[in-house]
């Protein structure tokens, strides 16, 4: 950076040309003129460009790595400002009409957007290979933390306090509750995501459950592998709620799959009992009721054990062969 200034001086010196201000891009991307920088130069142009005449660069090639985009912006500064663009190997007065000055400044940013795109695949490929070995890229999904190994490469580690949430969300889910009452729920616990599909990017998300989702591209479809990190929650938990936000919208406090003997158990009174959430401390929890004597919830775990136990006793005989 210093030398691409020193240059600039001293180009400025040697033309005799009175250096108003130098503009730098601190690590910015090349390939767009939507930085900072560009557009604090751009904003000094505007208020001073009756006394710009040039815009000295280091080298076209770090003045944009986006051939198109480069020749538009230089086009637009000569038209809109009547000054001239010149890079540091130009003579001050050459002429940038000239046919062989278009094609030289052209094959300077073709090699520049040819190099923009092998950086580009570089850094695909890179993070496909991350991905196919296990690592997470990115920012930590929330219940994780950046961590270093040994190889002073980054890997997740989990956040205790943030990591609970995640599970709470998960049992909420699976045990029917609306997005809606999660969302609550995380919030009171610490959730910090907004959004509407907040709640929705947790259950989505296999990180959770120790893997790593490889996208689909070409040549390959969509697919996952175990990750090198710790999982919040089992794996089976994440293909039960993927399966289950991909099924039809039922009815959101009474699923049928968590309540089998809906329909089946009666009151003492006689009445078929209804199914429902009940909210506890923290969950919601399957139960069973009597619309008439609703004061009483029976938890609907305990009753469909105490169900599979009474099948269990019946024990059909096997039909003996006459001889």
């Amino acid at each position: 950076m210093e030398s691409q200034e020193a240059s600039i001086q001293g180009y400025c010196h040697r033309n005799d040309l009175e250096l108003l201000a130098i503009f730098t891009d601190n690590g910015e991307r090349s390939d767009t003129f939507d930085r900072p920088d560009y557009k604090a130069l751009e904003l000094f142009i505007k208020r001073h460009h009756p006394k710009v005449s040039y815009l000295i660069i280091a080298s076209h090639d770090r003045f944009s790595r986006d051939f198109s985009e480069a020749f538009y912006k230089i086009k637009m500064l000569e038209q809109q400002f009547k000054l001239k663009v010149l890079a540091v190997d130009e003579a001050v007065d050459i002429d940038v009409n000239d046919p062989s000055v278009f094609t030289r400044r052209a094959f300077a940013y073709l090699l520049a957007n040819q190099e923009l795109l092998q950086i580009r695949k570089r850094t695909r490929d890179n993070i496909h290979y991350a991905r196919l070995s296990g690592r997470y890229i990115g920012k930590p999904p929330f219940g994780y933390i950046n961590a270093k190994d040994r190889n002073n490469r980054t890997v997740l580690l989990i956040d205790e306090d943030k990591a609970e949430v995640v599970r709470s969300i998960y049992r909420n889910y699976l045990a029917g509750a609306s997005i809606q009452i999660i969302r609550q729920l995380a919030q009171q616990q610490g959730f910090d995501k907004s959004g509407n599909s907040a709640i929705q990017n947790v259950l989505n998300n296999a990180t959770y459950a120790g893997l790593i989702k490889i996208p689909a591209n070409g040549k390959e479809k969509e697919r996952y592998v175990k990750g090198i990190h710790q999982p919040l929650i089992m794996e089976s938990d994440f293909w039960l709620a993927k399966k289950r936000s991909q099924k039809p919208k039922i009815s959101r406090s009474q699923p049928k799959e968590l309540f089998p003997l809906r329909g089946l158990l009666q009151c003492w009174c006689g009445r078929n009992m209804t199914a429902g959430l009940s909210k506890g401390r923290r969950n919601y929890y399957p139960y069973y009721r009597c619309l008439t004597h609703n004061g009483a919830n029976y938890n609907a775990d305990r009753l469909h054990i105490q169900f599979e136990t009474l099948l269990d006793a019946f024990k059909l005989t096997e039909p003996h062969n006459s001889v």
